[in-house]
């Protein structure tokens, strides 16, 4: 089992990861694109010429650019877990150290892609949208997310640092991050 709690998956084919490499070529046109353009200035063509594929290839991959989006925060929290995962010295420090060092480490994967995010969140408030905290695709996302931090957590309570919190904790230290998020897009400091 990996740190969110998951049976590890066995190891992709070539043909898995020949989909996987187009997904992030798909993926890294998208955020160049997005970074000048805008999440809703970026067209599908102009994100499957500059990934070098047809756009009906583009539409095997992400059938819209909201799926585009939840394929970077994907991303972003597998990498999350990984990243956490080998470090070893972090996993044996204080609760405090591990979590600014995890929520350290999200704002520098989203650092690059402000407007994105932006533009990503405002649509996340639109109910019928993907990205909506109460669509299943999210919430997907957000549970693995809390499985993660659940885990750190309960490791912190064995070393009796802290009570026992539940889910609660994970719940917490989730809406700590988003309001970190939100904070970092509004302010106007550099």
């Amino acid at each position: 089992m990996n740190q969110a709690g998951e049976k590890k998956a066995r190891p992709a084919g070539k043909r898995d990861r020949n989909k996987e490499k187009t997904k992030e070529k798909i993926l890294a046109a998208a955020l160049a694109l997005f970074r000048e353009n805008g999440l809703d200035g970026t067209t599908t063509k102009q994100i499957s010429k500059k990934a070098g594929i047809a756009e009906g290839t583009l539409f095997n991959y992400f059938k819209t650019k909201e799926d585009l989006a939840l394929f970077f925060f994907q991303k972003e929290t597998h990498n999350l877990i990984e990243w956490f995962g080998r470090q070893v010295q972090l996993q044996r420090a204080p609760l405090p150290e591990q979590l600014f060092a995890i929520i350290h480490r999200q704002l520098e994967y989203i650092a690059p892609y402000e407007d994105f995010i932006g533009a990503v969140f405002f649509r996340s408030l639109q109910s019928h949208s993907k990205l909506s905290p109460l669509s299943l695709e999210s919430q997907e996302l957000r549970v693995k997310y809390l499985r993660f931090l659940s885990e750190v957590l309960a490791q912190a309570e064995a070393k009796k640092e802290i009570p026992h919190l539940g889910d609660l904790g994970a719940y917490a230290v989730g809406l700590f991050y988003i309001g970190m998020v939100m904070h970092w897009l509004h302010d106007p400091s550099r």
